[in-house]
C-alpha cells in the first residue's frame, strides 16, 4: 500500500514537473510572439506615418502643380504652407525656381491669381504681338531712313561737286590774290622799314625830351616843396602879426558893484565900443584863454571846454560914458570866482579901434530845435563889433569871399549831404580857408568867447497865467486820453497861503 502511494506521488511529481516545464515552454513562447507581434505593430505604425507623411507631401506637391498650372489657385496663407515643403525637395525646389523665372520674365502684367502657366501663353502672345507691330514700325522707319540716307546721299554728291568746282575757283583765285598779296606785301614791308627808322629816331628825340622834361618836374617839385614850406611859414606870419596874444587882453574890469550887479571897463567911445557888446570875463594873470590859430577842428570841443571852465562870467555893456570908460551888467558869474577889478575882458569878435572878420559856413543850431539859428549868429556877431566877410547859406548858395583879412570860420554842422550843392559849397569855402591860413572855430567855441547866454523860456503863474502853456501831452507811443471831467473829491480847491502876523507868509 505504501509502495503504491510512492509511486503515485513520483508518477504525480513527473506530471507537474512535465506541466510546467509545457507551461514554461508555452510561456516562453507566447512571450516570444507578443514581442515580435509588437515589433511588427510598431514597424506597421511607423510605416503608416511615413505613408501619411507622404500622402501629405504629394498632396502640397500635387496642390503646388495645380497652382502654377491654373487649374487651382492657391491663396496667400496656403502658399505659405505649401512653398516649405516644395522647397523641401531637391527636384520641387528647382520646379519652384523656375516658375519663379518663367513667371518674373514673361508674367509682366499678370495679377498675382493669374500667374500661372495656364495664363502665360497669352501674355506671351500678346507681347509677341507687341514686339512684330515695333518690328514692323522699325521696319518702315529703317525703310524711310534708308530712303533719306540714299537722297541726302544724292545731294551730297550734288553738293560735293559744286563745291570741287567752287575749289577749283578758289584756288585760282587765291593763286591771283597771293601773288598781289606778295606784291603788296614788299611795298609795305619797305613802307614799315622806312617807318620804324623814322619811328626810331622820333623815339630817341621823345625819350632826350622825356628825361628833360623829368630833370625839369623834379626842379619844380623841389620848388614846390620849398614854396610850400614858405608858404607855411608865411602862414603863420601872417597869423602871429595879426593874432593879438591873448596877454594883451581887449580890456580890463575897473570897478565892480555886486549889489547893483554892475562894472566898468576901461573901454569906451575912443576904442570904437558900442551897446550891446558882450565880453567873457576871465582872471586878471589867465593866459593863452584865445582860441589858437591853426589848432585842428577835432580841438574845438576840448578848446571850448577848457575856456567855459576858466571863464568867470560874461558882461554886456549897457553904457558908454567916457573915451576909456564903459558901463556894463553882469550876465553870469560864480559865486565862489566872482567878477574882480583888474580881471581881462576877451571878445573874438571885437578889437579896440578895428573891426574883426568872420566866415560862416555849416548848419547853425543854437537851441537844438533842428531849425537854422543862422540870423542869430549874425545878429551876435553884428552886436559885439564883428563884419561877416563871406558865407556859405543853408541853400548852399556862397555870398561874399574870403580874404587875409577875414579873422575866423565860424564852422557849424555839417550837411547831411542830401544836396550835393551844399556839400560842394561848404567843402569849397572851407578849403579856401585853409589856405589863407584863416583861424577855424566852433559854434559853441564863438558863443562862449563872445559871452553870449541863450535866451531862457520862462512861463507867467497866478491868475495871468496862460491856460494854453499847460497842455498835457501824451508819453510817447500812447495815444492820448480825453478827459471824463469828473474830479476825485481827493483833489480839493487850493487857496494861497495866509500871511501871518509879522510881514512873514509862513
Amino acid at each position: 500500500m505504501a509502495k503504491r502511494e510512492s509511486q503515485g506521488l513520483q508518477i504525480a511529481l513527473i506530471l507537474f514537473v512535465m506541466i510546467t516545464v509545457v507551461l514554461a515552454v508555452t510561456t516562453f513562447v507566447f512571450f516570444r510572439k507578443a514581442e515580435e507581434n509588437v515589433a511588427k505593430a510598431k514597424a506597421a505604425d511607423d510605416a503608416k506615418k511615413t505613408a501619411e507623411a507622404l500622402v501629405d507631401q504629394q498632396s502640397f506637391w500635387n496642390s503646388y502643380f495645380k497652382h502654377i498650372v491654373g487649374s487651382k489657385t492657391l491663396s496667400e496663407a496656403e502658399l505659405n504652407v505649401v512653398i516649405p515643403s516644395v522647397e523641401g525637395d531637391e527636384e520641387m525646389a528647382a520646379v519652384h525656381a523656375a516658375y519663379q523665372q518663367d513667371m518674373g520674365t514673361y508674367g509682366e502684367g499678370l495679377t498675382q491669381e493669374k500667374l500661372n502657366y495656364r495664363e502665360l501663353p497669352g501674355i506671351i502672345l500678346q507681347q509677341i504681338r507687341k514686339l512684330n507691330t515695333a518690328n514692323t514700325d522699325l521696319l518702315e522707319s529703317n525703310n524711310r531712313l534708308i530712303a533719306e540716307r540714299d537722297q541726302i546721299k544724292a545731294d551730297s554728291l550734288k553738293e560735293i561737286a559744286l563745291a570741287r568746282q567752287g575749289e577749283q575757283k578758289a584756288t585760282d583765285a587765291l593763286a591771283t590774290e597771293r601773288d598781289t598779296f606778295n606784291a603788296d606785301r614788299a611795298a609795305i614791308t619797305a613802307k614799315q622799314e622806312a617807318e620804324f627808322a623814322n619811328y626810331t629816331k622820333v623815339i630817341g628825340e621823345k625819350t632826350a625830351l622825356v628825361a628833360v622834361r623829368e630833370k625839369t618836374i623834379s626842379e619844380r617839385d623841389t620848388a614846390i616843396k620849398n614854396l610850400d614850406g614858405t608858404v607855411a611859414k608865411q602862414k603863420e606870419t601872417i597869423t602871429e602879426l595879426r593874432d593879438e596874444p591873448f596877454e594883451a587882453p581887449d580890456g580890463r574890469i575897473a570897478w565892480v558893484n555886486q549889489a547893483s550887479r554892475t562894472v566898468w571897463v576901461n573901454l569906451g567911445m575912443a576904442d570904437g565900443l558900442r551897446r550891446q557888446t558882450t565880453f567873457s570875463v576871465y582872471d586878471h594873470d589867465a593866459m593863452n584863454v584865445a582860441p589858437s590859430s591853426g589848432g585842428a577842428p577835432g580841438n574845438d570841443e576840448e578848446a571850448s571846454k577848457r575856456m567855459v571852465d576858466e571863464r568867470k562870467g560874461m558882461i554886456e555893456i549897457t553904457r558908454v560914458i567916457d573915451q576909456h570908460l564903459s558901463e556894463a551888467r553882469i550876465v553870469s558869474d560864480y559865486t565862489a570866482d566872482p567878477i574882480l577889478p583888474g580881471d581881462q575882458v576877451f571878445s573874438p569878435a571885437w578889437k579896440p579901434g578895428r573891426k574883426v572878420r568872420f566866415a560862416l559856413v555849416g548848419f547853425m543850431d543854437i537851441d537844438g530845435d533842428a531849425r537854422s539859428d543862422r540870423d542869430l549868429v549874425r545878429n551876435v556877431i553884428s552886436m559885439g563889433g564883428g563884419v561877416i566877410d563871406a558865407e556859405v547859406h543853408d541853400d548852399g548858395a556862397t555870398e561874399g569871399e574870403l580874404s587875409a583879412n577875414t579873422r575866423y570860420l565860424v564852422r557849424g554842422d555839417q550837411p547831411d549831404g542830401s544836396d550835393p550843392k551844399v556839400l560842394t559849397a561848404y567843402s569849397n569855402l572851407i578849403g579856401q580857408a585853409e589856405t589863407l591860413g584863416i583861424q577855424e572855430i566852433n559854434l559853441l567855441m564863438l558863443l562862449d568867447l563872445m559871452g553870449y547866454k541863450a535866451e531862457v523860456r520862462t512861463i507867467g503863474l497866478g491868475k495871468n497865467a496862460d491856460p494854453l502853456q499847460f497842455k498835457a501831452e501824451p508819453e510817447e507811443g500812447r495815444a492820448r486820453t480825453s478827459s471824463s471831467g469828473n474830479v476825485s473829491d481827493v483833489f480839493k480847491e487850493r487857496r494861497p497861503p495866509q500871511r501871518k502876523p509879522g510881514g512873514s507868509a509862513y
